[in-house]
């Protein structure tokens, strides 16, 4: 490689393999830094981002030594007392800008007071859902982090008081306004001790603040809302909900006037109305993305008017707007030219029209939701076109949807990457056959609970599929050998419930699917205990494996596993496809 291209600057490169990265997951910078010392080196430049697991720990210090350019690094998956290994990550020279330490078991005090002396450039700190977060907690991570500009500190948990989500109170958001002046983004969801006092604080002594989110804040009211609102003009981003009950506020419609700045707000749950709408719609803000997902008291007159005001929408949630019809769809997608993302799910009264009218008038979508609405087959309908812009469409939930329908779906959306049709029972091996011919760029496909599925038919190859979700399909030992034969590329697999597999035929996938890294054979009664040793010696790509539930890895055995780059649950952990979910 390096005799042939010894013209291409290494920059070219790098954009080169940046562009892969957007597209596709990190690990396949492994097999390009195979290739020659030059690409080795790139590629450990672009790498930014750690993930944190058993698996990583007994690698950490080549880890550190040799992706020098890392900037976030993720505990989220991480089970174990997270001190020591932030002590390491404090003594390892990284200049670290992002740290997500969500669903540990606390707030590490210890491992961060280390890290605080050598990082004081971390910008993103997310402490999203830890066991304990207290007051004094965020005492320290005011002293230690002053020039943090984004924190979450959404949903912590309280096992001594399940019934109180948060230990967190006004006093303890005072101490961070006081402590982090740079302050730019702030999610305080879940904690219901902190009251108006504390978003009103926010909004007036943080000058620097932009988007702030207080979903399940019980404390907060309409009126302080409004408050904050109108002292902090330049927000750019809100999110609550549960607003409006028992009814809404007049103050809050009329705050709305004054957000010039606002390009994203979700209401999600809450009680509104068309003038609040009309007071959006009216106030000029440059709205980008807007959820509206299970509200109610609005009509299609309100969100008809703030559409046609806000011509640069790119996000549209409406799911359970129930009034919504075929016919409206067409009117709102004249009002979409930008629009990327819109989730229609679980508004009963649409159609396979309403996503063929999205699919034709709207441009620039990339990623459909239209879960549990009434698609099926419908006569007459034109579908003389293609979109090949969609990637990413999700019909879970749509029980009347059969072969036919599924086949035109496919039939305009040549290139999709991502599609879910989760309990589609009207779906029968047939139909997911031609959809998969239809579609031969699928990266990731879930058919969960389809029950119709008796074999999953592929009729050609599938170099870019990635993941498979299979929950609870009938399928046997035939369908995992022809999943092993057409799909090369195969990196994450979910069997769960999958009771007619057996040994073989998962073998069969092992031996063929070269980069496999995740399977989930939970609750597969028909495999015996000694494939799971087998697997992990034969296929060195593994990195997770979640047995059959009667199956119980020895602490010895899971060592041994580890040892050799494996990890395997002995809880039933819930295997996370990664793919492009």
């Amino acid at each position: 490689m390096e005799e042939n291209f010894p013209y291409l600057p290494e920059e070219c490169w790098e954009m080169i393999f940046s562009f892969l990265l957007q597209r596709r997951h990190s690990h396949h910078f492994e097999s390009l830094s195979l290739v020659c010392k030059q690409f080795l080196s790139i590629t450990n430049t672009l790498r930014t981002t750690l993930r944190i697991s058993e698996l990583t720990i007994p690698a950490m210090s080549r880890i550190f030594s040799r992706f020098r350019q890392l900037k976030r690094i993720d505990l989220r998956n991480f089970k174990g007392v997270p001190d020591d290994l932030l002590i390491r990550i404090a003594g390892s020279g990284l200049d670290i800008e992002s740290l997500d330490i969500s669903n540990q078991a606390r707030f590490p005090v210890s491992g961060m007071n280390f890290l605080g002396s050598t990082m004081r450039n971390l910008r993103v700190l997310l402490c999203s859902k830890l066991g304990v977060l207290t007051d004094d907690d965020l005492v320290e991570i005011a002293k230690l982090f002053p020039n943090l500009e984004d924190l979450d500190i959404s949903y912590p948990m309280n096992p001594l008081a399940p019934s109180c989500y948060s230990d967190i109170t006004d006093s303890g958001i005072f101490a961070l306004i006081q402590g982090l002046p740079r302050l730019r983004k702030a999610n305080l969801s879940g904690n219901s001790l902190v009251t108006d006092k504390s978003l009103i604080d926010l909004s007036t002594k943080c000058v620097w603040l932009r988007e702030i989110a207080i979903c399940d804040c019980d404390l907060i009211t309409q009126s302080g809302i409004a408050k904050a609102l109108r002292q902090n003009p330049n927000l750019s981003s809100l999110s609550a909900n549960w607003i409006g009950i028992p009814s809404l506020n007049s103050d809050l419609i009329d705050s709305f006037l004054s957000m010039k700045n606002l390009n994203s707000i979700d209401l999600s749950e809450s009680i509104i109305s068309d003038q609040l709408l009309n007071s959006l719609a009216n106030s000029c803000s440059p709205l980008k993305k807007l959820v509206l997902s299970h509200c109610h008291d609005f009509s299609f007159s309100g969100i008809s008017f703030l559409l046609n005001k806000n011509p640069l929408i790119e996000w549209l949630d409406l799911e359970a707007a129930n009034f919504l019809t075929d016919e409206s769809v067409k009117e709102l997608s004249e009002f979409l030219p930008l629009v990327k993302l819109i989730n229609l799910s679980n508004c009963s009264n649409l159609s396979c029209s309403s996503l063929f009218i999205l699919a034709r008038n709207c441009p620039a979508l990339t990623d459909i939701e239209m879960k549990i609405v009434n698609l099926q087959k419908e006569e007459g309908h034109p579908t003389d076109f293609v979109n090949p812009k969609l990637i990413s469409l999700d019909l879970s939930g749509n029980k009347n949807l059969c072969n036919d329908g599924a086949r035109k779906i496919a039939s305009i959306f040549p290139n999709l990457e991502l599609l879910k049709l989760n309990h589609c029972a009207a779906i029968t091996d047939e139909g997911i056959g031609d959809v998969l011919t239809a579609c031969p760029k699928i990266r990731h496909l879930e058919v969960n609970y389809c029950t119709g599925i008796k074999n999953l038919v592929m009729n050609c190859e599938l170099p870019s599929m990635e993941a498979l979700k299979l929950q609870r399909l009938a399928i046997d030992d035939s369908t995992l050998a022809m999943i092993g034969s057409r799909c090369p590329s195969l990196i994450h697999l979910d069997l769960l419930g999958c009771l007619k597999v057996t040994a073989e035929g998962v073998k069969e996938v092992v031996r063929n699917c070269r980069g496999l890294r995740e399977i989930s054979l939970w609750d597969c009664c028909e495999i015996d205990c000694s494939v799971i040793p087998w697997m992990v010696f034969s296929r060195r790509s593994l990195r997770e494996i979640i047995p059959p539930n009667f199956i119980f890895p020895t602490a010895n055995q899971r060592s041994l596993f580890l040892r050799h780059g494996c990890l395997v649950h002995a809880d039933g952990f819930s295997l996370d496809l990664k793919g492009l979910s």
